[in-house]
């Protein structure tokens, strides 16, 4: 119960600490200190391997949750523990992991990165009864029905499709477009969304070319586009490396047709690796709070979030991708969760979950329930320019709006 003037009282503090020690394992109570153990949440990522340069970072918002509720007190008096696993961003280590983290009666997990990663972990936590938010865009990671212990609080692959489709097929009246796809779980998803969007405009993909991202040249891939007449392209790329070389390839072509595609798209670093006319018509899914355009400007919140990302050296090149993280709104939601439900119990966040109604998140407005765990709307999902990441109003996460002219 709260007291008069909206605190907790200290004897229902006790209580829901009480109810954490059952639920987590680790709440127990510092007899010498009378304070409450930390609230332990899985952290899963890579802290090795070669892709821990590029995904390692986009737990900066997470880390600054943690920061913040800390600082304000915890939950319920109890701050917030990561207990740290590194998954080497390898699918095949993921269900492992999930068993020492549930082994330690862990019921909360931030992560993994990556949709084959995520989709790997997800069939551990989902048996397992494990509350989790991964970084995964593909759309099969937000059904409910499926994974009922998982919650998507970013965009997905549907939604992107659906958004790039439009921006070619109705903006910008491009008929011929081609997709370019990587050869992972979130480029097929995202390819088969893509072709389902473009169906209900009535269109087919004119090409439709799937690359291996350890390839070490992807020009064959962009000729081919070119030779079978595509006026644009839906590029569903999500790591650096791969995006430069297309865009090179294009470069030494001359050819440059409007791009349209995934968010990864706009790490700073493909500044320094390609020309600028490369990505001057390439245009990336974002968020609407964190892009402006002639009349609007990002929110306050935004702002102040970008403010201390900068604080973070990791999280240098890689800000757009922090921002667009889902861990941040996680951490913070499962806070008002606790608080709202008075419990720490698993089974209690998670229905407390599934009954959020117009969440206000720093991407996006959240709303969740039994059926759908796509928490993100499409109304709060907008293209962006990959340029205008060169525009001081950037401040690193920020991006302005395609325009109907783009």
């Amino acid at each position: 119960m709260l007291n008069r003037d909206g605190s907790i009282n200290r004897r229902t503090l006790l209580r829901v600490a009480a109810q954490a020690t059952a639920a987590f394992g680790a709440g127990r109570w510092t007899s010498a200190s009378a304070q409450p153990a930390p609230m332990r949440i899985g952290w899963v990522w890579p802290m090795t391997g070669r892709l821990t340069s590029s995904f390692a970072p986009l737990y900066v918002g997470g880390k600054i949750a943690v920061d913040e509720i800390n600082a304000a007190g915890g939950i319920f008096g109890r701050p917030i523990a990561r207990a740290e696993e590194d998954d080497e961003a390898s699918p095949a280590k993921e269900p492992g992991l999930i068993r020492k983290l549930r082994g330690q009666e862990i019921g909360i997990v931030i992560g993994p990165t990556g949709s084959s990663q995520a989709l790997a972990s997800i069939a551990a936590t989902t048996p397992a009864r494990m509350i989790q938010a991964s970084y995964s865009t593909a759309a099969e990671a937000g059904d409910a029905q499926k994974y009922p212990y998982h919650y998507q609080l970013i965009f997905n692959t549907t939604q992107q499709a659906d958004v790039c489709v439009h921006h070619m097929v109705e903006t910008l009246g491009v008929k011929k477009i081609g997709i370019l796809q990587e050869n992972t779980a979130f480029g097929e998803q995202a390819t088969a969304a893509t072709k389902t969007a473009l169906q209900k405009l009535g269109l087919d993909p004119l090409s439709v070319q799937v690359y291996p991202i350890t390839s070490p040249d992807l020009s064959a891939y962009v000729r081919n586009l070119q030779r079978e007449g595509v006026d644009g392209v839906i590029a569903w790329i999500a790591n650096t490396p791969n995006a430069a070389m297309i865009f090179n390839a294009m470069a030494t072509l001359k050819w440059f047709p409007p791009v349209a595609g995934h968010s990864g798209l706009m790490i700073q670093s493909l500044f320094e690796l390609v020309p600028p006319e490369a990505v001057k018509h390439v245009f990336a899914t974002y968020y609407k709070n964190f892009s402006w355009t002639d009349t609007e400007q990002p929110g306050t919140r935004q702002i102040t979030f970008a403010k201390k990302v900068a604080e973070f050296p990791e999280a240098k090149g890689y800000e757009v991708n922090v921002a667009a993280s889902p861990y941040y709104d996680f951490i913070h939601l499962i806070k008002t969760v606790v608080e709202a439900e008075k419990s720490f119990d698993v089974e209690t966040i998670k229905r407390g979950l599934d009954n959020v109604k117009g969440y206000q998140g720093l991407l996006g407005k959240i709303t969740l329930s039994a059926d759908s765990h796509s928490g993100i709307g499409l109304d709060d999902i907008v293209l962006v320019s990959v340029a205008s990441g060169l525009d001081p109003r950037a401040l690193g996460c920020m991006r302005e709006r395609a325009s109907k002219t783009s």
